[in-house]
């Protein structure tokens, strides 16, 4: 009984270890980042307009639809489109502003604690 119990602490002693490794490596992801789920939120949106972009060409070139329909459903997917792109430099570029500005703080506290530990 001993052995099972010293045994299965030890596998899971491991697992914890090996875990944030392999999560890493494998692309788990270990901390939510509302940025990268938007920005991913984005890419989905877009990549439907784009689908809708194609069933309309499709569709058109069946014939199933006048030419003035078709042009006036693509300039809105098109537009559509552009928003989300514009919508996903903005996330981008909002992201890399807060990390620079994080960035720039802790370089601001790290002499501070540097001088402290002189001090001490």
């Amino acid at each position: 009984m001993t052995i099972l119990v010293l045994t299965l602490l030890v596998v899971v002693a491991i697992a914890v270890l090996v875990y944030p490794f392999w999560a890493a490596r494998y692309g788990g992801v270990l901390f939510d980042d509302p940025a990268r789920d938007l920005e991913a939120g984005i890419r989905r949106a877009r990549d439907r307009v784009y689908e809708e972009i194609r069933a309309l060409q499709q569709e058109y070139f069946l014939g199933n639809m006048t030419e003035s329909e078709y042009r006036a459903l693509l300039q809105t997917a098109r537009q559509r489109a552009a928003e989300l792109i514009r919508e996903q430099q903005q996330v981008n570029e909002t992201a890399a502003a807060i990390g620079s500005r994080v960035d720039d703080e802790l370089r601001e506290l790290l002499p501070r604690d540097e001088e402290r530990e002189e001090k001490a």
